[in-house]
Parts: structure tokens; C-alpha cells; sequence
């Protein structure tokens, strides 16, 4: 359901009157009935138990209250919309340029498995990279689906994800292979870790034993740093104990590194913070996050993370392979993210014309005046 120009807007506007309408008529009766169910058990029975009263309460309501609820949901949710359909209008052509770029990202991780890694022996860096890159793929999807539906807090907890992906796939690429193969084997030791903490429901004592049995193979392989967390990073930093904060920085990701601590910041926040995010439509009806705002920063910064795995994985591939299609496709990459990235800018300008006026000067690479011609 896009909001449309004209009668089509009157004509959505009204439908959702009717929807809040509805929900408002809904949750009054609902009241009605709790307050005089209450009140109710508390001439008959004063000491009785409130749970023993909600379940009375619900068991007598039990032949007409699915529907009530049924309807009531369909009214809750189909109002929001409006505000979540107008973010994707928004984002409708950076989703494009994005939803190209994870295109390409996936041609480039064929072609290196088929093609250039098979003309000899594959790097063991750009296999584990290729990983990376995967995982950083599905989290900017994940990303950009919360913000078309109008989730930005939701979608800066996602983007934090490609972030710290980034920042570790560009340590590996700029590490020796060594620290690739300790990433890899770091799997087998968070298993271990967690099933020592208890985390890992339902474990037969069969697989309790593999678990060990890897965890021993895996330190008897690389050391006992191994055993700390981000051990595997430990021999890049004469073996002592390593923090996110130190891979973040040993080669200078100080845009990574703050990108990284705002988004904890968010997903952290105070409920006063969460407060604050949240909205309310023209109506006055309190929307439960979806809103029209919020959503710049995570795509935009998205996109650059993601843009850091996917060159960390062809600069590990091009080290193996000199292979001047390589530098193609990674050209190719650039120019589309940040093709995306000015269609996110445009669509942030559209929403809050003095913040462009304001901040766009301070972005790079942006043709500043071809977007104030659309406002």
C-alpha cells in the first residue's frame, strides 16, 4: 500500500481515520470489560487472587474475544504503514543501487570460487574473507528491510553488525595467514565457552564430548591465548589479551571505531532515549517505532561497511592471483556504493531540506547542488 499524490492520498488518509477509529473503539471496550470485571470480583470475593480473576475473566470472554483481538490486530497493524510505505518511497531508488551492489557482491564471490582462486592453490585468507563477506551481505539486507519499514533503531543494531565485520574482515586481509586460520578455528572455542557457561540447551553428553575435543585440538594447535576472548587476534599484538577496541584501531579505522561505539550507544539507550525515538502520527495515534525519520545513518554507514568486507575480500583474492578483472569489479563496487549513498542522502534531504542545507557540505563526494534541484 504506496501512498499516492492527490484523491489517492485523501482516500488513504481517510481509511486510516477509520483504522484508528477502530482501534481506539476496540481497546475502549476491552477497558470497559477489565474495569468491570474488577470491580466486579471485588464486591463478591475482596481476597481472591487477581490471577484467578484474569483467568475467570478470560474464560467467560473466550467465545468473542479471538475475533475482538483479531480485529483489533488488523487495525493496529495496518495503520502504521502509511509512515513505514512513505520510508520506502523514499529509499525506493538507493534500494536499487543497494540491492545492486549485493548483486555484485555475489557474481564477484562466484567468480572467485570458479574462476580465479581455482587456477591454483585458493589462499586460505580470501576463504575465510569470502565468509565474511556472506555474512555481512545478509545483515545489510536485514539492515535495509527494518529501514523500509520504518525501524531505524532496529536497523542500527544490524549496521553495527556489518560494521565490526568490516573492521575484522580488513585486519585479517592486512594480518598474515595465520591469524585467518585462528579466526576460522575461533569457532570451535566459543562453543566451548558457551557450553562451559551453560548457554547450550539440550546437549547430549556425545556432543558435550566433541565440543571439548575440538576445543582441546584447536589450543593445542595455536596456544592457550586462544582460550581469551578475540585470542585468535592475539599474535598480532605480542600475545596479550586483545579487546574489539584494539582490532578496530591497529590500522587506523577511526571512522569504524566511532561508527561502531554510536550504534552501541543506541542499541544501549535509557528508556528516556527510547522514548525519544519514538513517534506519533498527525492523528495522535502513538506509533509502536515505525516513523519516517531516523533511517540516514545506518543506510549510509551500511553501505560503507559493507564496502570494507567486500574490498578486504578482493584484496586478499588479488594477492594470490594477479588478475586485473579483479581491480575491475572492485572499481565497479566502489562506484556503486556510493551511488547508493548519494540516492540515501537525497532521500534524507526530502524528508529535512535544512539538514542538507546544513550537513551536506561536511559528506564527500556529493554533488551538492543536483540534490538541492530536486528538493
Amino acid at each position: 500500500m504506496r501512498t499516492s499524490p492527490g484523491d489517492g492520498q485523501s482516500t488513504e488518509a481517510d481509511q486510516a481515520m477509520k483504522l484508528a477509529d477502530l482501534e481506539r473503539v476496540f481497546l475502549k471496550k476491552l477497558s470497559q470489560r477489565i474495569a468491570g470485571s474488577i470491580t466486579s470480583y471485588r464486591r463478591r470475593n475482596p481476597k481472591a487472587d487477581p490471577h484467578e480473576k484474569a483467568r475467570d475473566f478470560l474464560e467467560n470472554l473466550d467465545w468473542h474475544l479471538p475475533e475482538d483481538l483479531a480485529e483489533l490486530g488488523s487495525a493496529a497493524r495496518a495503520f502504521p504503514d502509511l509512515v513505514s510505505d512513505s520510508v520506502a518511497e523514499l529509499l525506493d531508488e538507493s534500494l536499487d543501487f543497494v540491492s545492486a551492489y549485493l548483486s555484485i557482491c555475489g557474481h564477484v564471490l562466484a567468480f572467485a570460487g570458479s574462476r580465479w582462486l581455482q587456477q591454483g592453490r585458493p589462499r586460505r585468507k580470501a576463504q575465510v574473507l569470502a565468509g565474511l563477506l556472506q555474512r555481512a551481505m545478509t545483515a545489510t539486507n536485514e539492515t535495509f528491510a527494518l529501514l523500509e519499514r520504518g525501524f531505524p533503531d532496529g536497523a542500527e543494531a544490524r549496521m553495527r553488525t556489518v560494521v565490526e565485520l568490516g573492521v575484522i574482515a580488513t585486519f585479517i586481509e592486512r594480518s598474515s595467514t595465520e591469524i585467518a586460520n585462528r579466526f576460522e578455528a575461533s569457532h570451535h572455542v566459543e562453543m566451548w565457552r558457551r557450553k562451559e557457561d551453560g548457554h547450550i540447551r539440550g546437549l547430549t553428553a556425545e556432543t558435550a564430548q566433541l565440543i571439548d575435543k575440538q576445543y582441546q585440538r584447536v589450543i593445542q594447535r595455536h596456544g592457550a591465548s586462544m582460550s581469551r576472548p578475540y585470542g585468535w587476534a592475539s599474535p598480532a599484538f605480542d600475545n596479550r589479551r586483545v579487546t574489539y577496541a584494539d582490532i578496530s584501531r591497529a590500522y587506523g579505522n577511526v571512522d569504524s571505531s566511532s561508527r561502531f561505539s554510536n550504534a552501541s550507544h543506541h542499541v544501549h539507550a535509557s528508556h528516556s532515549g527510547s522514548m525519544k525515538s519514538a513517534a506519533a502520527d498527525s492523528l495522535g495515534v502513538y506509533l509502536h517505532g515505525p516513523r519516517p525519520v531516523g533511517f540516514y545513518m545506518p543506510a549510509y554507514e551500511c553501505m560503507d561497511s559493507l564496502h570494507q568486507s567486500a574490498t578486504a575480500f578482493l584484496r586478499a583474492v588479488m594477492s594470490s592471483r594477479q588478475n586485473v578483472e579483479i581491480v575491475y569489479w572492485t572499481e565497479v563496487l566502489r562506484y556503486t556504493m556510493k551511488e547508493a549513498q548519494l540516492q540515501i542522502t537525497h532521500a534524507q534531504a526530502m524528508i529535512d531540506p535544512e539538514w542538507a542545507r546544513r550537513s551536506m557540505a561536511k559528506l564527500p563526494e556529493l554533488d551538492i547542488d543536483d540534490i538541492f534541484l530536486r528538493i
